[in-house]
């Protein structure tokens, strides 16, 4: 017997990609291990797809969202190391 079709059309979303070898970013290497670590779970997409609609939305501020919907890379990278520099400058106690 098939498998029920859901009554709600969908289209299919990719986000693909390679990450070069070795990785020499700590960044990019601890996001790598998250990805292998969460693999077969299928965490990594929907993860993505949410923090792109929230970017896009302008929910991480006004200058991610110009940064991400330009395709800037490097604006988008000075936008990120702007937010470190602001919350590193909040204490909680």
């Amino acid at each position: 017997m098939a498998r029920h079709k859901s009554d709600i059309p969908s289209e299919r979303v990719r986000l693909d990609g390679y990450v070069g070898m070795p990785i020499t970013d700590p960044r990019v290497q601890k996001a790598f291990d998250w990805y292998v670590e969460n693999r077969k779970a299928r965490k990594a997409f929907p993860m993505a797809w949410q923090l792109l609609v929230s970017a896009l939305n302008g929910e991480l501020g006004s200058g991610v969202q110009w940064a991400v919907e330009s395709g800037n890379e490097e604006e988008l990278r000075l936008q990120m190391e702007a937010a470190k520099d602001v919350f590193a400058n909040f204490v909680v106690e």
